[in-house]
């Protein structure tokens, strides 16, 4: 289980996004849509909910009702809404108390690597918009503030297929790293990677992305996986190599743009 993140910040419940439902002591029902920090997010379960007994200004009341969540894409959050004890009209706010990222699906001897969230935008942000990271990606610039939030929340869409693309982190500081997974390209299955460029050179990607190759092997029991490579982009064409890629063909995508493509077979296919 990954360690919460003590959060203390309001949250914006959205009009008409409450169950229905008696109020109880001045407290609503639960929000089930709410925006925080630009991100509208979904509670998709209540794990549970519980009230607890404060005191504040020598008025004894139920101050909190927590309630602990899952949203649509994978966080744990405990919310609570918290009122003023002498002026039941004001200060009547939901807050976000603390937040737990998802478990890992992937793990190895440095890194660990799970769903990305509506909860990541900033890193997933720092990521997209990095200009050296970009040069082989995106039209070979950085992504707007409007395309990253399309392709972060694109990115959360493609989780419900069972696989995708996921965050690379750090697990002894929390720091993202880049990203490495599968993407479904019909007929194939296209595996990624990127870092960073501060945390390149360490052998990360090749860490990450074989572990994806396994992963997709093993438990996924894909039968084959291609990725496609910039010419110009020698680090990620010799990932591809000590992965036991092969070149197969060179090909202008969709988009215009000149790419190599590499594939590998699951010889225990």
């Amino acid at each position: 289980m990954q360690q919460s993140q003590f959060i203390s910040e309001r949250i914006a419940p959205e009009a008409g996004a409450f169950d229905p439902g008696a109020m109880s002591r001045g407290e609503p029902a639960l929000p089930r849509t709410f925006r925080w920090r630009g991100q509208r997010f979904e509670v998709a379960r209540v794990v549970q909910s519980a009230r607890r007994m404060g005191q504040d200004r020598g008025d004894s009341y139920v101050r909190r009702h927590y309630h602990d969540i899952e949203t649509t894409d994978a966080v744990r959050m405990s919310l609570y809404f918290d009122r003023n004890p002498r002026d039941r009209n004001a200060r009547k706010q939901w807050w976000l108390y603390t937040l737990t990222l998802p478990d890992p699906v992937i793990a190895t001897e440095r890194l660990q690597l799970r769903r990305w969230t509506l909860a990541d935008r900033d890193a997933f942000f720092r990521m997209v918009q990095d200009p050296e990271l970009m040069l082989h990606l995106h039209d070979f610039v950085p992504m707007s503030d409007a395309q990253a939030q399309d392709a972060l929340e694109e990115t959360v869409r493609r989780y419900s297929v069972g696989y995708g693309d996921w965050a690379i982190v750090d697990p002894q500081n929390g720091d993202t790293l880049g990203e490495s997974g599968l993407t479904p390209m019909p007929p194939d299955v296209e595996m990624t990677w990127m870092l960073l460029p501060r945390f390149q050179g360490h052998g990360y990607a090749f860490e990450a992305a074989h572990a994806v190759q396994r992963y997709a092997f093993e438990t996924l029991q894909l039968a084959k996986l291609v990725a496609h490579v910039r010419p110009a982009n020698a680090r990620s064409a010799r990932v591809a190599a000590k992965l036991g890629m092969r070149r197969v063909r060179a090909f202008t995508n969709a988009d215009g743009q000149e790419m190599v493509e590499y594939e590998c077979v699951n010889d225990a296919r």
